[in-house]
């Protein structure tokens, strides 16, 4: 899975291909010569063979909720020791893990796997998989997405203050059975009377500065754990594009800031119960978690 490598093939527009998985950037696929790759930015949808067991477009179940301990971690490209670092997580920082791998906590990191030692966890409590049965203790899904800090460019410092103060925002909000959501009418208007600054924003003309440069990633964050729940219905969310954003798997993003363009998100908790968003911005690494609401 390399852009430098050969090709084998070439499909016409309109053809039909079997995939047989899918990864945060590529797309494995049947060839009529055997298996190949393409990138993910070629199809948008897919159509499950077997609805029972193939999960939405897309679609990664977290399945543990991870811990660091005293002395943090590091996301590496690959299980094993000495592999260049991703990112330096600090002490008592909550990731979403995908599955263990031989002592490894898998992940995605931007548009690639990422791993990190479990030896280096304090913690490793299990994703509840059937929301039904679960407490307020175990999450029902969870997603983490990383970002830069500590940077002197305005655009990636303001990016960083606005995920905190959505993610501040954000933490502990319930959402009774059958609720609505509007991510702008709640969150908004991104301005400095909410503590947001500029950041980057996508603009008509490309790229630059605007208020609350940064919410998008808070909502395609919430967006990707809001996936993983068949119980909640995700009645809009856009895109930044053909590809989405960098910082997520290509298309997995939800823009918010302009509702008056479509450029918003909004669900519904289908549930029969009360659910909890639990979000953090932890220097660096974006966690957000839905709990079920039980009675104490």
């Amino acid at each position: 899975m390399d852009k430098s490598s050969a090709q084998v093939g070439r499909f016409n527009a309109g053809v039909s291909i079997d995939v047989y998985a899918i990864y945060p950037e590529w797309l494995e696929i049947g060839t009529g010569k055997g298996r190949g790759y393409i990138p993910r930015t070629y199809l948008f949808a897919g159509k499950a063979v077997d609805k029972e067991s193939t999960p939405p477009w897309g679609v990664v179940f977290y399945q543990y909720v991870g811990l660091t301990g005293a002395a943090g971690a590091d996301i590496l490209t690959a299980p094993a020791a000495g592999s260049p670092s991703l990112i330096h997580l600090d002490p008592g920082t909550q990731v979403s893990v995908m599955e263990l791998e031989n002592g490894w906590a898998k992940l995605v990191y931007y548009r690639q796997y990422g791993y990190i030692d479990t030896n280096l966890l304090s913690e490793l409590l299990p994703v509840c998989a059937d929301p039904a049965s679960a407490t307020s203790r175990a999450p029902i899904a969870t997603f983490t997405s990383y970002y830069v800090t500590d940077s002197d460019d305005e655009g990636v410092s303001g990016k960083e203050i606005n995920i905190g103060v959505n993610c501040a925002d954000m933490n502990g909000l319930v959402l009774e059975a059958g609720e609505y959501m509007d991510y702008d009418v709640r969150f908004g208007p991104y301005g400095p009377l909410k503590n947001y600054v500029k950041g980057p924003v996508l603009l008509d003309s490309g790229w630059g500065l605007g208020p609350g440069g940064g919410v998008c990633q808070v909502s395609s964050t919430l967006y990707n754990v809001l996936l993983q729940l068949p119980g909640i219905n995700i009645i809009h969310a856009q895109p930044h594009g053909a590809s989405g954003v960098a910082y997520l798997p290509v298309d997995m993003d939800a823009a918010v800031g302009n509702a008056s363009h479509s450029v918003d998100m909004m669900f519904r908790n289908d549930y029969d119960f009360s659910i909890r968003v639990e979000a953090l911005a932890q220097h660096g690494a974006l966690f957000i978690a839905i709990y079920r609401v039980t009675e104490q």
